[in-house]
């Protein structure tokens, strides 16, 4: 009986992450660019409701200006807040598919090195060094243009890889 051939792969969740090409520095810095302004309307408009929610049941005086209302809650709340937005987004849309909204426009995808999507650990250890990456200036990120396989400091603790993915043909 002749061997029948195989098929070759139509969808990109069907080829290996080691068969795609691991995404460029500058596409994914775009990316997360590109999703600091998602996170902006998750980080500003939730305050912003919960300021205005507030303000009726406070006596502010008449001529009071932006600067001079109250806190919405204490500085460290706030930040954590901000942190578990950030860091929930992204290990959400990271687990669910591989891509946040910004990576589906550049096309880049996180992948689990075994393939597929990354545990919930590996998204969390992608996030937490992601962030310790950018508090030094970004370094852990320009490392992917220094290493041998172009990955960064939190693909490396994650055991995870951000891959291209090429365009459908039509």
């Amino acid at each position: 009986m002749p061997k029948k051939a195989s098929k070759p792969a139509t969808n990109t969740l069907e080829i290996a992450p080691t068969e795609l090409p691991t995404a460029g520095v500058i596409r994914r810095i775009a990316a997360l660019i590109y999703d600091a302004f998602l996170l902006f309307g998750l980080l500003v408009v939730p305050p912003f409701i919960l300021t205005a929610a507030m303000s009726p049941r406070q006596n502010l005086p008449l001529g009071s200006v932006t600067h001079d209302l109250p806190a919405i809650g204490p500085k460290p709340i706030l930040l954590v807040y901000m942190i578990v937005v950030v860091v929930g987004f992204y290990m959400y849309f990271w687990r669910k598919s591989g891509q946040t909204l910004a990576m589906q426009a550049w096309r880049i995808r996180v992948d689990s090195n075994t393939g597929g999507r990354p545990s919930w650990r590996q998204c969390f250890l992608r996030a937490a060094i992601g962030l310790v990456s950018l508090l030094c200036g970004g370094l852990g990120y320009w490392w992917a243009w220094i290493d041998k396989e172009g990955r960064s400091w939190h693909d490396r603790a994650s055991n995870t890889r951000v891959v291209s993915i090429p365009k459908k043909k039509n």
